[in-house]
């Protein structure tokens, strides 16, 4: 039974670190990442020209948990600051201008950023956010991201999620936590055609497989990114 580690619990009135400095802090991403790190897709027969939806899996991704107080003007600007782009304040949206910043609650964001870069901005921004009332967790270990594209993608998604997915109704910017099969999900649209999965690690496997079956009537392409 693999462990995975697990998110450093939100504590009021002081900044949390999983970092001791960004370089160990790497360190240890690093051989997380590597320890825990994705199983692989088997690759599917169909070209990808004639699939209708293409399923992949990002096994580059690291993730940050982070909690401050967005109405402390300073601690969301030293946040931006550090991220290089704006945090998402209204509900179930996502800002993506070098990493994807998911909103997750009034006080909570999922930052998905490439591995290799996780642990030097978790570093950072826990050194930026010191004096303010808030918390920054690698969760790298914990999740696993997918993405489905194609003309047929909403569809296949469709048979397992209770939402509507229409892209009048599940707009590109949009995220929301959900149900996908049996799983509980981060389910984000980028653009009509392309949705993004971020889940557990221990329910990636039967997302994956779930996905490979509902998918099989479309003429389904898999492959790893």
């Amino acid at each position: 039974m693999r462990r995975y580690p697990v998110a450093t619990p939100f504590r009021h009135g002081s900044c949390r670190r999983s970092f001791t400095t960004p370089r160990e802090g790497a360190s240890m991403s690093e051989a997380g990442h590597a320890r825990f790190g994705p199983e692989p897709l088997p690759a599917s027969a169909e070209s990808a020209p004639s699939a209708r939806v293409a399923i992949s899996l990002r096994s580059d991704r690291g993730f940050l948990n982070l909690r401050l107080n967005p109405r402390d003007g300073q601690a969301v600007e030293a946040a931006e600051r550090i991220l290089g782009q704006s945090m998402p304040q209204a509900a179930n949206t996502f800002t993506n201008d070098g990493h994807e910043v998911y909103w997750l609650g009034p006080d909570e964001w999922l930052i998905a950023t490439v591995a290799e870069r996780a642990a030097a901005l978790g570093g950072e921004l826990a050194e930026a956010l010191s004096g303010f009332h808030a918390a920054v967790n690698d969760v790298s270990g914990g999740f696993v991201e997918l993405l489905v594209r194609g003309a047929d993608a909403r569809t296949v998604l469709a048979k397992g999620c209770t939402l509507d997915l229409h892209p009048r109704e599940f707009a590109p910017g949009q995220c929301v936590q959900t149900g996908l099969g049996r799983a509980a999900v981060l389910l984000a649209a980028g653009d009509p055609s392309t949705c993004t999965i971020v889940v557990r690690r221990s329910f990636s496997d039967y997302v994956r497989r779930w996905l490979e079956n509902a998918a099989r009537p479309h003429r389904a392409c898999i492959s790893a990114l």
